[in-house]
């Protein structure tokens, strides 16, 4: 997810992983914390980055949660992914990552504290998005929580994404879609609010 081309998992992919890491990185890993934040992560918490990218926010969480815990990024971009592990391995960091679509996630049903997203649900056409999210609530431990960052602006998403080549998608009301999506795949207590430049929807799966 995080140029442009669907393959078989029916969303744009960025493959211009160093550019994206040495233009975008140091803008967008500012809201690394904030996100983690949001998402109430905390020690020995077990958390999944969909569309990771280079994996700023799977290294965030796994040095938050430390060693009891665990941070996890997904991207089904190839050399996003191997660009993250390069990276977490350089930094000695605990995250590990894998290569697959947001819409079909290799994890058991219930495996993850939280499951956060930054700037990967625009890649998405509407009804892989809405896949994506009833992955995100299988996913997710009873209790657990979902936060989906994204483009708050057309203006951000102008600047932002010039720098990796390719258009984002501009169509409707983000929050909107996505808080109609979670309450569609059985979330509740949703939410939105403001995190710096980014928008966000959170939500909760039911039980504990």
């Amino acid at each position: 997810m995080h140029g442009a081309d669907t393959h078989n998992h029916e969303g744009i992919l960025i493959h211009k992983s160093r550019v994206y890491d040495m233009l975008a990185g140091p803008f967008v890993r500012r809201s690394d914390t904030p996100i983690l934040n949001v998402a109430e992560v905390s020690a020995g918490d077990s958390v999944l980055d969909i569309g990771t990218g280079p994996g700023y926010l799977a290294r965030a969480a796994a040095l938050r949660v430390g060693p009891t815990g665990r941070g996890v990024g997904l991207d089904a971009s190839a050399e996003m992914i191997a660009r993250a592990t390069d990276r977490a391995a350089r930094d000695g960091s605990g995250a590990t990552f894998v290569h697959a679509g947001a819409q079909e996630m290799p994890f058991e049903d219930g495996e993850f504290d939280a499951v956060v997203s930054r700037l990967a649900m625009h890649h998405l056409p509407g009804d892989i998005k809405g896949l994506a999210i009833t992955e995100v609530a299988r996913v997710l431990k009873p209790g657990g929580r979902m936060v989906l960052a994204d483009l708050a602006s057309s203006t951000t998403a102008g600047m932002l994404h010039d720098l990796v080549s390719h258009k984002p998608d501009s169509s409707g009301d983000k929050a909107n879609e996505l808080t109609a999506l979670a309450a569609t795949a059985g979330l509740v207590d949703v939410t939105t609010g403001r995190v710096g430049w980014l928008m966000y929807v959170k939500a909760r799966k039911p039980g504990q």
